[in-house]
């Protein structure tokens, strides 16, 4: 089974992916890949510029990104959780393989907290950039660019995570019975 998890900055979608490997899923990072990319390059792998080469990825083919991350799998038999779509063309890639895709959000100030108490230094930025690259992120008018609001209403799953708590688990073992 492949799960593909969308969903805004800070929303918990790393602690969703985590749960899933501990529910026997091989986790596969979009933003590890991209972070690797980055530092091949030399360059510092700060949110603007991993999506900068997300974007790039999708400009040769709308899932070309999803593509690369994914060409390492065995086996579409295999639980694969993808974390994190940041396109239609990305959702519909993962539904194709016969997946399903996951959404979760958050309140905007919860989530700029999330990221403010990771400490990652991508995630070193006032609320006012934090919010501006939200912004980037959620909508384009190209479809193979971020488009974070498209995503999300494709979900076949939402979870609200407002809280990471049993509530959060508990939301992800019932989808996971819906699937199965």
């Amino acid at each position: 089974m492949i799960l593909g998890i969308t969903g805004t900055i800070g929303a918990g979608k790393g602690t969703v992916a985590t749960y899933l490997e501990e529910k026997g899923f091989r986790h596969i990072s979009v933003s590890a890949f991209l972070e690797n990319e980055a530092l091949r390059r030399g360059l510092v792998p700060t949110r603007i510029v991993c999506r900068e080469i997300a974007n790039e990825y999708r400009a040769k083919h709308s899932t070309a990104l999803v593509g690369a991350v994914l060409g390492e799998i065995n086996s579409v038999k295999e639980n694969v959780v993808v974390e994190s779509l940041h396109s239609v063309p990305e959702v519909l890639y993962i539904r194709n393989l016969g997946g399903k895709v996951l959404s979760v959000d958050a309140p905007l100030s919860v989530r700029y907290e999330r990221i403010q108490r990771r400490g990652e230094e991508k995630d070193a930025v006032s609320f006012d950039d934090f919010l501006k690259e939200q912004n980037r992120q959620m909508v384009s008018e190209n479809r193979d660019e971020n488009n974070l609001k498209e995503a999300i209403a494709m979900a076949d799953f939402h979870i609200d995570n407002a809280e990471i708590s049993e509530g959060l688990f508990m939301q992800i073992d019932d989808i996971l019975q819906k699937i199965s």
